[in-house]
């Protein structure tokens, strides 16, 4: 399955199966979250095929799933995702400071807006 990474920007982690139009194929690259994903699965008893494979050098955690039961299992999915799931700011001063130079941009915007000209005709 190399065509798993088209593109430059690989934003959701499913695709159309490659050989049949009534399946779905889920991706994951950590272990963990295929695990995890997995025993999601098999607790809300969804059918469903796991493999793996290298893919560019990392391991790659396949599923099948019926179309059928797409819209269930994305719900799935974002769980398993979002479980393990890392900030994009892990420093907890730099979260704060990104928050607080964007309210100072809003409050400058605000600011300006009632001293320029064209809020004062």
């Amino acid at each position: 399955m190399d065509d798993m990474n088209d593109g430059i920007l690989r934003v959701t982690n499913h695709q159309n199966h490659p050989t049949s139009k009534f399946h779905k194929v889920f991706f994951f690259y950590i272990e963990e979250q295929a695990d995890y994903f997995e025993g999601l699965l098999i607790e809300k008893k969804i059918w469903f095929e796991r493999d793996s494979e290298i893919n560019r050098g990392k391991m790659m955690y396949l599923f099948g799933i019926k179309l059928t039961n797409v819209k269930e299992v994305d719900q799935l999915n974002y769980l398993a995702i979002g479980k393990y799931r890392k900030p994009i700011f892990e420093n907890k001063y730099l979260r704060y400071g990104v928050v607080l130079f964007g309210a100072i941009i809003i409050f400058l915007g605000v600011i300006g807006y009632f001293l320029s000209p064209v809020y004062q005709n």
